[in-house]
């Protein structure tokens, strides 16, 4: 047998190596059409130059082109015919079909030589997503409150479509389920009656989310336990960093879901996952707190692990500014009075963050006092004020003012050079 196969071994190994190069000839001849075979090639429509933040709601047709001359090396596969989108503006327009020149090949037709496409603009909304849990859990278990994270997404897509779009889906089944299910799965994008939204072109994605799936988790609980979700919050310890402050402390997710007895949980209604520490912090920080080291009252459990996030935001202190020569306005002036003598501008001291007290102008602040019911003669008023969000008024002094009738005559100053006014009197 040995004999057998080694006999004519040089001439049945180029038989061979000349039967796989015939075999790939013949496959490459499949797949690359020439266009000395075809005079008329059937070629996709792309687009270029597409504005930004738009998109081509019209599904592109094929096109055909006619042509003449001979060129073997010529794959048709690599060859597109286009519209160019420069300069366009939403809505529907009319395009002229081009075709790149192809070496010793004339174009004799195109068809169709122009197409009308419909562009939209591309926008983007924040959606929260919805759950839809299916299926029975084992015997005796049933499923708790589902955690989705994150719980909202960014849509992205044509005005037009984007819309419809009245529902961000994720399903799930927890048929059989005896333990808490932890999935990750793709969003689905539903209009109001339910149905999928597609663009019109099927095969091509038109609404896009970001991120493209979410991590779910379904508590699976015994029956007889209820449930109850109870806020969450977070302590520091430390002295932050030298001028640095802490600006707000925020719990992520703001709550959880914990499962007992109901005379357990009717006692329980809140939750303090612990303190963090903050010596000698000066930025924003994010502390993660893994749910199995926060103990909750006996009989009481979590549905399912999970992670909190707290959120430490710090800014600079709250620094104190003093603005000068502040105009005053004077409102509710009864109608028979008048100021002796213009209100006085004044200086103020307010306090604020510095990011808001380096924009502060004396624009910004509106200081008043109020003449309603007031007399002629000489008052002293508390001066009024409107300040920017975030600003805080510290010192303000108070206004003293004269009213008079608007029937009084101005007052006469003395004056020396006239012998009957008082105190000119003539030495005798």
């Amino acid at each position: 047998m040995k004999e057998m196969i080694q006999r004519n071994l040089g001439y049945k190994t180029i038989s061979l190596v000349l039967a796989i190069l015939f075999w790939l000839w013949v496959t490459s001849q499949g797949n690359s059409q020439t266009l000395d075979r075809d005079p008329t090639l059937t070629l996709s429509l792309i687009t270029k130059n597409t504005p930004a933040n738009s998109m081509i709601m019209t599904k592109l047709p094929s096109v055909r082109v006619k042509t003449e001359g001979y060129n073997p090396s010529i794959n048709v596969n690599e060859l597109f015919a286009y519209v160019d989108l420069s300069g366009s503006e939403p809505g529907e327009h009319d395009y002229e079909v081009k075709v790149d020149p192809i070496p010793n090949i004339k174009i004799v037709e195109i068809s169709p030589r122009v197409v009308t496409l419909q562009l939209d603009t591309v926008e983007e909304r924040m959606l929260p997503v919805t759950v839809e849990v299916s299926g029975t859990p084992a015997n005796g278990k049933k499923p708790g409150e589902t955690i989705v994270k994150p719980s909202e997404v960014n849509v992205r897509g044509p005005s037009s479509l984007l819309g419809e779009v009245d529902k961000v889906l994720v399903e799930v089944s927890v048929a059989g389920a005896n333990e808490t299910l932890q999935v990750s799965r793709p969003l689905l994008f539903r209009d109001k009656n339910g149905l999928a939204i597609f663009g019109p072109d099927p095969s091509v994605e038109t609404i896009t989310s970001s991120p493209t799936s979410v991590d779910i988790i379904v508590p699976i609980v015994a029956k007889e336990l209820e449930s109850k979700r109870v806020p969450l919050n977070a302590t520091t310890t430390g002295t932050p960093a030298e001028g640095r402050e802490v600006r707000s402390i925020q719990v992520v997710p703001n709550g959880v879901q914990v499962y007992g007895e109901t005379e357990a949980l009717a006692q329980f209604n809140a939750l303090t996952i612990g303190s963090v520490d903050i010596n000698g912090l000066s930025e924003t920080r994010t502390y993660e707190i893994s749910s199995d080291k926060v103990s909750l009252p006996e009989g009481l459990s979590y549905g399912s692990r999970t992670t909190f996030s707290v959120i430490v935001e710090m800014g600079s202190t709250i620094q104190d500014k003093t603005l000068y020569d502040l105009s005053i306005e004077l409102k509710n002036l009864p109608g028979d009075l008048v100021l002796e003598k213009p209100l006085p501008a004044i200086s103020v001291t307010v306090r604020a963050y510095p990011e808001i007290l380096n924009s502060l102008t004396k624009e910004q602040i509106s200081l008043w006092i109020d003449a309603v019911g007031k007399t002629a003669g000489e008052h002293t008023a508390k001066v009024y004020w409107h300040l920017p969000a975030g600003v805080e008024m510290i010192s303000v002094p108070d206004i003293t003012y004269t009213l008079k009738a608007k029937d009084d005559p101005p007052e006469e100053p003395e004056n020396p050079g006239n012998p009957s006014s008082p105190g000119n009197k003539p030495v005798v």
